[in-house]
């Protein structure tokens, strides 16, 4: 199994594996199992003033669950186990009692599985306070996370499954999820934030993106744009858009409008960060061309001039002897870190890029800055 996002770094698993392979190379799980069991306990005991470990089953999952101590509360540590079928239909109202916050550091959060109900996992010490873009696929890492649990599920009975918590205070929210999984000759670990709450999990690139939703890298990708057009081409801003906020039925606003060297122009913003087309450039070194949404009318898609009139009306008159103004692209790639131009006709069609790429990567980390400001978090 291959993964491409989150390999723990120090390969801190790897010892474990190596002992937990036969004299012909495969993983024998439940010598895994133990071993994960030493290792954790014995990390949990080496802290200060540690709650007793206890180890206990809860149908195909093996728990170690640390009691309360005077450090910290009760919380799970370790869940293992080989994925199978549910055997009872999904407790809500047991589920729903959990006990959850509407937000946690101003991200909403979900009742989250160590183990999925899909793969046989129940209740109690199984269930955690889980970053809702991480449970439900919502982010890059989120989806990193879905696509773990779903190879653990799928390759049942023939995987092992485990779920390894890291606390970063004294509370039952771990900070961050080791999640691996083992089939009979190879073991994929991945690490996972849980937790935004401290300054520079707000504030670091390399740390937001990747627990970023679509919506808060659209709305990062428009203020790096704004960002761009004040600071590199001395650009008035005249309006920005709906990012993230509450829209009139399906109606979208434009992204930006701003008055560049004496003319209004109206700009699309297209932000690419987890997509497969993220970080890659063509033969001419440009940004791919990014995608403009259709309509079912020719010519009064995204960007189009008709497009553009309809969301204007509120900023300037667009009736009798309204000729249309310039239309251009943005396109943000936060893999790649460059941000370029591109021109579109009156059809929203035909894009050309208007210049080469620049790098975004200044213009984006103060773009954060100031949604942190205003908001928080990203």
């Amino acid at each position: 199994m291959t993964w491409q996002l989150n390999d723990i770094p120090d390969g801190q698993y790897a010892d474990l594996i190596a002992t937990a392979r036969c004299g012909i190379g495969l993983i024998e799980h439940q010598v895994l199992i133990d071993r994960l069991m030493q290792s954790v306990a014995e990390e949990h005991c080496r802290g200060a003033s540690p709650g007793s470990v206890v180890e206990f089953d809860d149908g195909p999952v093996t728990f170690l669950f640390a009691l309360a101590g005077t450090s910290h509360a009760d919380r799970t540590l370790l869940a293992v186990g080989r994925p199978e079928r549910p055997h009872e239909v999904r407790d809500v109202a047991y589920q729903r009692g959990y006990p959850l916050p509407d937000l946690f550091a101003g991200r909403p959060v979900d009742r989250g599985h160590l183990i999925p109900y899909t793969g046989g996992g129940q209740y109690g010490p199984n269930l955690f306070v889980q970053d809702r873009a991480l449970n439900r696929g919502w982010s890059r890492d989120g989806r990193g996370y879905r696509a773990l649990e779903r190879a653990a599920v799928a390759g049942a009975p023939d995987t092992l499954m485990f779920a390894r918590t890291h606390y970063i205070d004294d509370t039952d929210v771990p900070g961050f999820i080791d999640l691996g999984v083992a089939t009979a000759s190879d073991v994929a670990v991945h690490r996972f934030r849980n937790r935004f709450d401290s300054t520079e999990a707000r504030r670091e690139m390399s740390i937001v993106l990747p627990g970023a939703t679509n919506a808060q890298i659209g709305g990062l990708g428009e203020e790096t744009a704004a960002v761009l057009l004040t600071e590199n081409l001395d650009a008035t801003l005249v309006a920005m858009g709906d990012a993230r906020l509450p829209r009139d039925g399906t109606r979208q606003d434009l992204d930006l409008l701003a008055v560049v060297d004496g003319e209004l122009i109206a700009y699309e913003v297209k932000t690419r960060y987890a997509s497969t087309k993220a970080g890659r450039v063509t033969r001419a070194g440009n940004l791919l061309r990014p995608r403009l949404q259709r309509s079912r009318t020719p010519g009064t898609g995204q960007a189009s001039q008709p497009y553009v009139a309809d969301r204007l009306a509120g900023h300037i008159e667009v009736g009798d002897g309204y000729e249309g103004i310039v239309v251009q692209i943005i396109a943000v790639d936060f893999v790649a870190m460059l941000a370029q131009w591109f021109d579109v006709n009156d059809s929203g069609s035909g894009l050309r890029p208007a210049g080469p790429p620049i790098d975004c990567t200044d213009a984006a980390l103060r773009a954060l800055q100031q949604i942190v400001d205003h908001r928080g978090q990203l």
